[in-house]
Order: C-alpha cells, then sequence, then structure tokens
C-alpha cells in the first residue's frame, strides 16, 4: 500500500508542477527554440524536468526514512539538477555541463559507495579499486550522457527510462529491496505525470534538468541493484537493463569521431532521426523504439543470472543488429513509406499493403465487437465463486440500476451504460484471477486470449482514424502492466494483472462504443449478459 501512495504521490505532484511551471517558463527563460538539429517547430517550455525532480524528492521524503547511501544519491542529484537548470536557461558549454556530471557522479561513487566491484568473466573475484573506481564513473556518466541524447521525440526518454526503472523495481523486489523498489516506483510516477504533457504532440519539454536526472538516476539504481540489493545478479546486466541510449551513443560518438569532429558536436545521427530518415513518423520511431527497449529488458530479465559472458555478448549482438540496419537500410533504398514506391524495395511495397489503414481497421473491428463481449460472456459463466453474495449482489445492483437507468432514459444514459459494462469487466476479471474457472484448462487459455486480444485491439485502436486513437505512451504502460502480471514474484493476488486484463478489455469495449449506434448492442448484450451470468449465483 505504501509504494501504491507513493506512485499517486510523486503522480499528482509532478502534474501539477509541470502545470505551473509551464505558466513561468516564458519569465524564467526557459524555453527550447526550435533550430536544424530538432525536429519541433515552435518554442517549448523546458521545465518537465524540474517538476519530475522536485515530485520525486518530496515524495521520497515524506514516505521513506532514507538510509546513507541513498541520501547521497539525492545530493547528487541536486548537484546535476542545478547545472541541468543552468544548462537549460543558459545553453552551457559542455564542458561546465560535464563538470556538474562529474561531480554529481562522484558523490555517489566516493561517498555513497555505489561502485562497480564485482564482474564475473573467468572468475567472480572483487575488481581493484583501482580498475572499480574508474570503470563505475565512466559507466555513470556514460549512461546520464546517454539519456540525454536520447531525448530527441516527443516521450522518448521518458517512455525508455520508465521501462528501464520498471525491470529495476521489479530485480530489487526479488531479493526485498524495498527502498529501491520505492525509488524506482517514485520515479516512474513522476514520469507519467510528465507524460500528461509531453505525449506527440508536446507543450512541455524535460529539458537536460530532466533527461540528465533519468539517465543519471536510471543508472545509479543499476547498480546498486546488482552490486549491493540483489548480488545474486550479473554484475554486467545494467547494460541490457539500460540497453538503446547506451548503444545509441556509442554509435553517435564513434561516427562523429570518425568523422574528425567533436563526439559532443550535436547532430542528427541518433536511432530516432534515422528512423525519421526511413519514412517512420514521429509516432513509429517513438513506439519501434520501445520495442527495441523492451526486448532489451526482457533479456535481461530472463539472463538475470547468465554469466557476464553470456550477457556481453547478448548486448554486442544487440549493438551489431542496430549498427547493420541502417547501412542496410539505406544500401537497398528501403523505406518505410515513400510516395515513389516504384523506386524502394519490393518488400517496402509489400509492407505498405500490410499497414493499408482501412484493410486493418475493418478487419480488426469485426473481430473485436464480437470477441470482447463473447470473451466476457463466456468468463462470466465458467469462473466459480466460492463465496458469491458480495460480487453477485453487486453484479445484480449494477443490472438493475442500469436498465431502470435507460429504461427511464434518464439524463447520462451513455454513461451509466459505461460504467456497468466497466463494472462487470472488473468483476470478471476479478473472479478469474481470484477464485478461478471450473475447469483448470481454462485457466491457461484465457491468459492466453487475453494476450491475443490485447494484439488485436492494439492494431484495430492504432489505425482506426477518427474513432479513437492510442499514444505510444499507452501501448508503454499496457507493456509494463503485462510484463509486471506474469512475473513469478506475485504469490498472492495479481493486481498488476488484474488491471492489465481490465485495461485491455476496457479499451476494446471503448473501441467498439466510438464507432457508433450500429455497434452498441454487442457491447449492451454482453454486459447485460456478464451481469446476469454473475448474479444467478444469488439463486444457485
Amino acid at each position: 500500500m505504501q509504494l501504491f501512495v507513493l506512485f499517486l504521490t510523486t503522480l499528482f505532484l509532478a502534474m501539477v508542477l509541470v502545470a505551473g511551471l509551464i505558466k513561468l517558463s516564458a519569465p524564467l527563460g526557459l524555453v527550447d527554440v526550435p533550430d536544424a538539429r530538432k525536429v519541433h517547430a515552435s518554442t517549448i517550455p523546458r521545465v518537465g524536468g524540474i517538476g519530475m525532480v522536485v515530485a520525486t524528492i518530496v515524495a521520497l521524503l515524506l514516505e521513506f526514512e532514507l538510509d546513507a547511501q541513498f541520501r547521497e544519491c539525492l545530493l547528487g542529484v541536486g548537484i546535476l539538477t542545478v547545472f541541468g537548470l543552468l544548462d537549460d536557461r543558459y545553453d552551457l558549454n559542455y564542458k561546465i555541463k560535464f563538470l556538474g556530471q562529474f561531480l554529481a557522479v562522484l558523490v555517489v561513487v566516493v561517498f555513497g559507495d555505489i561502485v562497480i566491484r564485482r564482474l564475473c568473466f573467468q572468475d567472480c573475484g572483487t575488481l581493484p579499486d583501482a580498475v572499480a573506481y574508474p570503470l563505475t564513473v565512466f559507466f555513470l556518466l556514460g549512461v546520464t550522457n546517454a539519456m540525454n541524447l536520447a531525448d530527441g521525440l516527443d516521450g522518448l526518454a521518458a517512455g525508455i527510462s520508465i521501462l528501464s526503472l520498471a525491470c529495476i523495481a521489479f530485480l530489487a523486489d526479488l531479493a526485498e529491496g524495498y527502498q529501491m523498489v520505492g525509488a524506482a516506483v517514485a520515479i516512474v510516477g513522476a514520469i507519467l505525470g510528465f507524460l500528461r504533457y509531453n505525449t506527440h504532440p508536446a507543450i512541455v519539454f524535460m529539458g537536460d534538468t530532466g533527461s540528465q536526472f533519468l539517465g543519471f538516476s536510471a543508472g545509479v539504481l543499476a547498480v546498486l541493484l546488482t552490486q549491493k540489493v540483489n548480488t545474486a545478479l550479473s554484475g554486467s546486466l545494467p547494460l541490457l537493463i539500460l540497453g538503446l541510449p547506451i548503444i545509441d551513443t556509442l554509435l553517435v560518438m564513434g561516427h562523429r569521431i570518425l568523422r574528425g569532429v567533436s563526439p559532443f558536436k550535436p547532430d542528427r545521427n541518433h536511432v530516432h532521426h534515422k528512423l525519421l530518415s526511413l519514412g517512420f513518423d514521429h509516432y513509429e520511431a517513438v513506439l519501434a523504439t520501445y520495442v527495441f527497449q523492451a526486448l532489451c529488458i526482457l533479456l535481461a530479465y530472463f539472463l538475470r543470472y547468465e554469466s557476464d559472458l553470456l550477457i556481453m555478448a547478448v548486448y554486442l549482438a544487440l549493438f551489431a543488429l542496430i549498427a547493420v540496419f541502417f547501412p542496410l537500410a539505406n544500401a537497398f533504398h528501403w523505406r518505410l513509406r515513400n510516395a515513389d514506391l516504384d523506386r524502394v524495395s519490393f518488400l517496402t511495397r509489400k509492407l505498405n499493403l500490410v499497414l493499408e489503414r482501412a484493410w486493418l481497421d475493418k478487419g480488426a473491428y469485426q473481430i473485436v465487437r464480437f470477441a470482447v463481449p463473447l470473451f466476457l460472456v463466456i468468463t462470466a459463466m465458467t469462473t466459480r465463486m466460492e463465496d458469491p453474495d458480495e460480487i453477485a449482489v453487486f453484479a445484480a445492483g449494477v443490472l438493475v440500476s442500469w436498465v431502470v437507468w435507460v429504461g427511464a432514459r434518464l439524463p447520462g444514459a451513455g454513461f451509466v451504460e459505461r460504467v456497468a459494462v466497466y463494472s462487470s469487466v472488473i468483476m470478471v476479471v476479478y473472479l478469474a484471477q481470484t477464485a478461478g474457472f471450473e475447469h483448470s484448462e481454462a485457466a491457461r487459455w484465457f491468459n492466453y486470449l487475453i494476450i491475443v486480444l490485447a494484439v488485436v485491439v492494439g492494431v484495430g485502436v492504432r489505425f482506426s482514424g477518427r474513432y479513437f486513437s492510442l499514444t505510444p505512451s499507452d501501448f508503454l504502460v499496457m507493456f509494463v502492466l503485462l510484463a509486471a502480471a506474469n512475473l513469478p514474484v506475485f504469490n498472492q493476488i495479481n493486481y498488476a494483472k488484474i488491471a492489465a486484463q481490465s485495461a485491455i478489455l476496457m479499451y476494446g469495449i471503448e473501441y467498439i462504443l466510438r464507432r457508433g449506434n450500429g455497434t452498441v448492442w454487442a457491447v449492451r448484450s454482453g454486459g447485460i449478459l456478464a451481469l446476469i451470468a454473475l448474479a444467478r449465483w444469488l439463486v444457485v
């Protein structure tokens, strides 16, 4: 419960603070002016980072009695925030910016004793201080800058950070690292509060204050996780946890050095820029980076106890995949979209046919409008109730209220209908995960079908045009929920799974309802029959 309160606190504080700071951004000079390297075309406030930092620190101090190590981390964050604010206001020289990063890293390494001392290649001995300290400083500086450089599209750095921090929280929970879980959850809450304003088209940016805070925090927590909190984990696991930003930074820096220019000189050679040049729109470029980062996170989870040699090999393979993909795409003139289809590859033409909006929208809609209500009814009929009184009474009450309200044509009938159907969804999913099914085999199929339904609903909503729209952040949150829902660390009621499955069904219902009056009957029938199936336990 404390973690839930912490999450809501940072979420609420970040939303309120960012909204207030947007109004002060112009007087304070904290705005991002477009130039040739950037993809936005108008002046945007860059105060989101301040809101995230303040929300996280305040919430942690209110909810936790932090130990000395975490207090040193907060001091490092404070130093980084001061230099980040100055950079957002005055566009500091990279040397001064680097000095601030170095001081922040020095605080956590020297005074917080957050050091990479253990890597297992041929043996698992402790690294000497002459190697451990420089390695840690180099790694934390690299990660801080990597996230800073990844902040090039709306929601990009924020989404990548959520995936990394969620992975850190899950792995820390395996070793009961409660303070680390709390820190990760607090930052995720702050990011989601900020994303409320940063989803494309963004009305606020996080600025260097925010991107450095996220990179520094994720890097410090990843090192602390593997070196102190859960020492059974592989020491090189932070490479996979932080995934794409490190690969992107190494590629960009290497490319600049080969061209004979400063590695700190800005350009448009980042992964997200290259995706845009291949015909991806903003939405698709962000989603593609989320998918790759999610792959890194999944690999980190499944390889968490493997040797550092294997993890390094996997990471180098991912690095090679990114490094080779873009030159090959340019060599074969591959583009996701191109108006002149005669000059692009056969694969592109076929992919354009597959991605044709009308076909995907119509096909997904036909599946969803029958599958969701049917799924709801069948599940309600096949789940069992050991103590049926409360849920059956509630289902009966919702059903009667719905019928009376709609039958009497009272105001707000559409809202009442949604509440009733959504209530049936939550009750059905709750029973499926707590009481279970009459036949054990049904539980396995229930989970499989939910995942398939999530994919179909996601495709339908993505290509539904004017009816409904999802942002990459919606897919991101859904991925985190689905991943959490299937982790083995939950040994009692899995509320993450209940939340994820309920959200999938609700998205499907909303997708159907927004198509118009001709399809409402499907949702209405499914909701009524599901409520009747639940209420029947009053007379059984």
